[in-house]
């Protein structure tokens, strides 16, 4: 009866309730799987929903898992009762990196650009500092123990090799999918530059271990199949390392290999007993040799590698120097957080218009340091080095009096690596991967080096639970807030990546109109949203008005619906175009949108002209050095000359006498801005096309015959340009020339009916009846519903000749076609295209490196 008794109470099982201690564990374990999937799934993460399959995603990823971190975190302690932290004054660091930050972004030249980040500008953004220096606190705080500090350093090594693994693979043309590895260089980092950089910091972490990781109770490396599947991986990111170093050869990646393989042998050396009588220096010592060998020496390695174009270390520095001068405010705080792209188009040098990257708008410096000097100012990059200079201190006292201490090797290793990165943030750009390992890695070096832990139980000072608590749920809140913004702003980030699509498909602008309202919706704080709104509402109105057009008939007057809609269109794209100024003035790209919306409007909105003129003054106000912002203006000076030049004719005499007036002006203004266009890029080829056209209306034909044979040798494969110079020659009775250019254009393009229509009438002027008709009936195969075409094909069976220019077969049809370019809407013009000047290489004028 017992034994029944017995076994019935064991099958039923015991309900306990869970101690605080219990839950205080859950949320400690939530607090250590949110940073450990974040150390190995950061550095891979990408997705192609978005503009930016990288940083954006990367930048989502980083807020989600640290305010994950962050409530298990406090949860933990709140269920405990008990409020404990790592004490110290290093602490007070990130502290005021965000303060200064703060300062800085309140003043900033941008809004939603500095907060937030958008633009692969999101690495510098103040969200993404201020979750920094949360990951920072939470990782001093919950990390200090050797075996968390393990498991996220095997976390971060597997995500490095595993991202070798993939660059390897597309490097040596192994297909991938989603086609990855069509894609040259491609990484799960950024440009090819930065993974190299970030693989040497991943090998420095490695071989620290590997150097760390002989036998015994205190080894880094676990015993058995373990340690030797780890050390496989190490060996690995090592080989792919190195094949990347040797097949790019930048003196910088060499000396950021050699920095931190200096760092871990010497305290390898230093380190009394095991470590310093290992065999395992061949790894590191082979390393290093490589390093200083090829930094002197060209590497025999060519792999078929993108080109990465960054500013030269000269043109950084006088940009951050002419940022500091602006102001005492500039001075102290900078031109504020992701705004480096506005300090360059402002402040580069002309010179740099010489090269093949003068039209480039570089959106950060050679330097990540120059990069914050310039954005954060003096107090930023200050508060920085001083706190880099703090935190080396604090661990080099560590691992040279404390050499005997259980945890030193994990210090050491991680030492390294944070050396390393350190350098390579000194001497190279930065991106959303390397601000979150600054950080990770600082935070790690500090919970190892960080003595003193203060504790206060709750229930001996029940106002300081309370107060915890009540605290606790405003942070609860504010990072709910945080997620839910970030989870809108990411939905509006989709929707304006699928407009973008549609618009590189050439659909219908109704659709692209619909994708990039809905980014408006959940996002109305960003301008790239608002002027690729505007674009695409200009794309439509045209759209609109060539199907009014075509349903009103030649002649025919627009259905006054039609009309309505389309004034409906043009309000909304003024108005789109207007609030993307509004909300970032300095962005020299909305002003160039904003005034091309009003030039392209000017028949619907009273004194457009006079609003797009200002607009680009505006732009070349913000980008001096830019010859197209120059031109743009005068471009629209030549059409504001042309509407003046219709009213010439007019029967009211006061009316046609201020038609003359305004046409001189006008026409004076455009050859005077274009002039300082051409001085500014002598070979720039739309400057010459439209000062041409300038000399062209002001009756100095040679002149703007000379210009446009200038720009014929420069381009002579650009037919739209040939052609406008032999109706130039036509102009001038220079009917040898028009021959030959024509003839010339006939070859190139044997099916240009313009060309062969305009070839026959000066044969006919040359008395040529049969080569007049072989060309009449080749444009009459090419036109054959074109009765124009067969009443001249008529008159000239019929033997009749005449030496009257007639009008084109073809309309060339000059209105702007809307593209998509990097991810925005951009404007394309019917001038002639800018095509690879070879002028002065740039980097032999010291403004910009290729590497």
């Amino acid at each position: 009866m017992e034994l029944s008794s017995s076994r019935a109470a064991a099958s039923v099982p015991l309900r306990r309730k869970k101690t605080p201690m219990g839950q205080a564990g859950i949320y400690q374990a939530v607090t250590r799987w949110s940073l450990g999937i974040l150390f190995f799934l950061l550095p891979l993460f990408f997705l192609p929903a978005t503009v930016d399959a990288f940083e954006v995603n990367k930048q989502t990823l980083f807020v989600i898992l640290t305010s994950v971190a962050l409530l298990s975190w406090l949860g933990s302690m709140v269920v405990e009762k008990r409020l404990s932290f790592r004490a110290g004054w290093i602490n007070l660091g990130p502290l005021l990196i965000v303060v200064g930050a703060l300062v800085s972004s309140i003043f900033s030249l941008a809004g939603y650009q500095t907060w937030v980040g958008q633009a692969v500008q999101e690495y510098t953004s103040f969200l993404t500092l201020a979750m920094s220096a949360v990951l920072f606190y939470v990782l001093v705080n919950t990390a200090h123990e050797p075996r968390v500090q393990r498991n996220l350093f095997v976390a971060l090594l597997a995500s490095g090799a595993l991202a070798g693994l993939v660059t390897v693979l597309v490097v040596f043309g192994v297909p991938l999918p989603m086609g990855l590895g069509e894609i040259r260089g491609f990484n799960t980092i950024g440009t090819i530059n930065a993974f190299v950089t970030f693989l040497t910091v991943v090998t420095c972490l490695g071989i620290g271990w590997w150097l760390g990781g002989k036998k015994g109770e205190e080894n880094l490396l676990p015993e058995g199949w373990q340690g030797n599947a780890l050390r496989g991986l190490i060996a690995f990111i090592g080989i792919v390392t190195l094949l990347l170093l040797l097949a790019i050869d930048f003196w910088v990646f060499w000396v950021i290999a050699m920095f931190g393989m200096v760092l871990l042998l010497a305290f390898a050396f230093l380190q009394q007993g095991e470590l310093g009588k290992t065999n395992r220096f061949t790894l590191p010592l082979l390393f290093l040799l490589v390093a200083v060998l090829f930094l002197f020496l060209p590497s025999p390695l060519r792999l078929n590698l993108p080109v990465v174009v960054s500013p030269s270390y000269g043109a950084s520095w006088n940009l951050t120097t002419s940022v500091l001068k602006e102001s005492p405010l500039r001075l102290a705080f900078g031109s504020g957080p992701g705004t480096f792209a506005y300090d360059y188009t402002k402040y580069r040098s002309e010179s740099l218009n010489a090269g093949n990257f003068w039209s480039v708008r570089f959106d950060r410096a050679k330097s990540h340091i120059l990069t914050t000097v310039t954005t954060f100012g003096v107090v930023g990059g200050l508060l920085w080095v001083l706190f880099v200079v703090a935190v080396a201190l604090k661990a080099l006292a560590r691992l040279l009096k404390e050499r005997d201490h259980a945890d030193w090797k994990i210090t050491y290793a991680t030492f390294g690596a944070w050396g390393a990165l350190v350098c390579s943030l000194v001497l190279y750009s930065s991106n959303m991967t390397f601000q979150f390992l600054f950080w990770a890695l600082t935070g790690l070096l500090v919970a190892q080096v960080a003595r003193g832990v203060k504790e206060t139980d709750f229930g001996r000072s029940p106002k300081l639970g309370l107060v915890f608590s009540f605290g606790f749920m405003v942070v609860a809140i504010g990072v709910l807030t945080t997620l839910f913004v970030t989870g809108q702003r990411y939905a509006s980030e989709i929707a304006y990546a699928q407009a973008v699509r549609l618009d590189r498909a050439q659909a219908p602008a109704v659709q692209i109109i619909q994708k990039m309202g809905r980014a408006v919706s959940y996002n109305s704080l960003s301008d790239v949203y608002y002027r690729n709104l505007s674009q695409a509402l200009l794309k439509r109105t045209r759209e609109v008005i060539a199907e009014a057009q075509a349903a009103a008939g030649e002649g025919g007057q627009i259905a006054p619906e039609q009309s309505q809609q389309i004034q409906r269109l043009v309000v909304a794209a003024v108005n789109a175009s207007k609030r993307a100024t509004d909300l970032a003035p300095n962005n020299v790209s909305n002003w160039v949108v904003r005034a091309n919306v009003y030039r392209d409007v000017m028949s619907f909105v009273s004194k457009a002209e006079d609003f797009s003129a200002a607009s680009y003054e505006q732009a070349v106000k913000l980008e001096p050095a830019n010859p197209a912002n120059h031109v743009n203006l005068g471009r629209l000076y030549l059409a504001i000359g042309d509407r003046a030049r219709s009213l010439k004719a007019s029967e009211n005499a006061e009316l046609a006498k201020t038609a003359v007036e305004s046409e001189q002006k006008t026409l004076a203004s455009a050859e005077e801005i274009l002039l300082r266009a051409i001085a500014l890029k002598p070979d720039y080829a739309p400057a010459h096309y439209y000062l041409a056209g300038v000399f062209e209306r002001q009756g100095r034909l040679p002149e703007a015959v000379a210009r446009m044979e200038a720009l014929r040798n420069y381009s002579p494969t650009d037919i739209g340009l040939g052609f406008q110079l032999s109706m130039m020659y036509l102009r001038i009775q220079n009917y040898d020339a028009a021959r030959a250019e024509l003839e010339r254009l006939v070859k190139i393009s044997p099916n240009y009916s313009n060309a062969l229509w305009y070839l026959a009438s000066v044969y006919e002027i040359k008395g040529d009846l049969q080569a007049a008709l072989k060309q009449v009936e080749k444009v009459a195969e090419l036109n054959p519903d074109n009765a124009l075409v067969q009443v001249r094909l008529q008159k000239l069976r019929a033997g009749e000749l005449t030496t009257r220019i007639p009008q084109p077969v073809e309309e060339g049809n000059e209105e702007a076609a809307t593209s998509v370019e990097g991810g925005e809407v951009v404007s394309d013009a019917s001038a002639p295209a800018e095509e690879g000047v070879e002028g002065v290489p740039a980097e032999e004028e010291d403004l910009v490196d290729q590497q």
